[in-house]
């Protein structure tokens, strides 16, 4: 009767440690499909972010496309680059064109960038006519930038530069020409992404008669 009850001992415990061992494997099974679904979820939302801010930046683009392309030749396109904290912002200036918004003329068109909370960049577009400050706008662009830089394409000295100054006149009435440069240059980084570059052509220079 000992022997009996001893190998019922040794079965008991056999049983106990196969079903640890199943327990153990389902362990695993559940860390590893739990680690899959993060990596798939978390996949997914690096995608829609990705495609959100490709979204933004083509939206962007064509924007600036568009308010370009009218540029009058009295119209005063000023590039300016400056250095804060370490990094480059700079801002594209248009004066006498057109509102991007609804057409009316004598506006100030500015795209300029900031420095953002927590150190990354913003695009800002600012709109303002000179005699009606109360009908000024201001728009956030593009968030979440790494490197935001304009640059004119100089034909003098056939070189791309961060600087650009072009006369203007404080008289709405005097209509002055100015040769602007032929491309204007936009290089953008959003979160982790490479740097994209876009030239823009503006109208060619044809002197008032």
């Amino acid at each position: 009767m000992i022997t009996r009850s001893h190998r019922q001992q040794q079965a008991q415990a056999f049983t106990l440690l196969e079903v640890v061992i199943v327990l153990f494997i389902v362990a695993l099974l559940l860390s590893a499909v739990y680690s899959i679904t993060q990596g798939t979820l978390t996949l997914a939302d690096d995608i829609q972010r990705h495609e959100r801010r490709e979204a933004r930046q083509h939206a962007l683009i064509n924007f600036c496309e568009r308010l370009l392309a009218e540029v009058p030749a009295n119209a005063a396109l000023n590039v300016r680059t400056t250095q804060e904290n370490g990094q480059y912002l700079t801002s594209v200036e248009l004066q006498n064109v057109r509102s991007p918004f609804d057409g009316s003329q004598g506006w100030i068109v500015t795209m300029q960038t900031e420095i953002a909370a927590g150190g990354s960049l913003r695009l800002v577009l600012i709109c303002h006519q000179p005699q009606h400050e109360d009908r000024a706008c201001r728009v956030s662009l593009l968030e979440d930038l790494t490197l935001c830089e304009w640059r004119v394409f100089d034909p003098t000295s056939k070189q791309w530069t961060g600087m650009w100054q072009e006369q203007t006149s404080a008289a709405p009435t005097v209509q002055m020409s100015n040769a602007h440069p032929p491309l204007l240059e936009l290089v953008l980084a959003q979160g982790m992404d490479a740097p994209r570059r876009q030239v823009f052509w503006l109208p060619p220079f044809e002197p008032t008669p």
